[in-house]
């Protein structure tokens, strides 16, 4: 059976509506943060060590990650420029945000071990604006993917021409990063992080209304500018 249209085509306009679109830039300036992300981890190495020695757990995590980082005073010039870029986005985007304001919920650091971690799809609930900030990375560390957000058309999705070309039909995306590289999304844009035997650090998740944080995978380091929420 001939599957190939036989009619010519209607010429048609097309609108691209509803996009969910991800935005990437690079200031390397921020890299300055690895160090003091260092010592925080460290100290949270050090206690899932102890905890293991005395048998309180079993394993390791699958990842280290330390407590909200706004609370350190050499964090808080990050925060506002992150904050300010999420509002810039929103803005962009046509959201009125006259009357609110963002609100910082968590921020921390987290750091994938040698023998490889990984972070399954999921979204950041309760947010408007998520991201990253790549402090370290390598050929060898986890690349950040992107999942189709529309769940109608994860259910009765067909198989591309080109899966290796990005195309409407595409379903999941992943980057190549370098220290320094920011990537911004709207919160609810499923996510992920493969599963790579690496050394790398991420500054991971930050929560608010705007959420940031930090992770660090083997030598990948990141700083995950997580969600961000804008409250009246």
């Amino acid at each position: 059976m001939n599957t190939t249209p036989q009619q010519p085509p209607l010429e048609l306009k097309r609108e691209d509506l509803f996009v969910s679109p991800i935005y990437r830039g690079n200031d390397t300036s921020w890299l300055t943060l690895d160090k003091e992300c260092d010592t925080i981890i460290d100290k949270v190495k050090k206690s899932y060590k102890e905890k293991l020695q005395k048998k309180e757990i079993q394993t390791l995590p699958n990842s280290y990650h330390s407590e909200n980082l706004w609370q350190h005073e050499k964090f808080k010039p990050f925060v506002e420029y992150i904050m300010q870029q999420m509002w810039n986005i929103l803005n962009w985007q046509g959201y009125d945000l006259r009357n609110k304001k963002p609100l910082l919920q968590e921020c921390w650091v987290q750091e994938f071990p040698k023998e490889g971690g990984f972070h399954d799809i999921h979204i950041h609930s309760n947010n408007h604006m998520s991201g990253f900030y790549f402090l370290q990375c390598s050929s060898k560390t986890s690349r950040p993917s992107f999942h189709d957000p529309r769940p109608g058309k994860t259910m009765t999705d067909l198989p591309t021409i080109n899966s290796k070309k990005i195309s409407f039909g595409s379903n999941i995306i992943n980057y190549s990063v370098k220290p320094g590289d920011f990537i911004f999304f709207n919160s609810y844009m499923p996510h992920a992080y493969s599963h790579y035997v690496s050394e790398g650090k991420i500054i991971w998740r930050l929560k608010t209304i705007l959420k940031i944080g930090f992770l660090h995978n083997g030598k990948l380091k990141c700083l995950q500018i997580m969600s961000g929420k804008f409250i009246i």
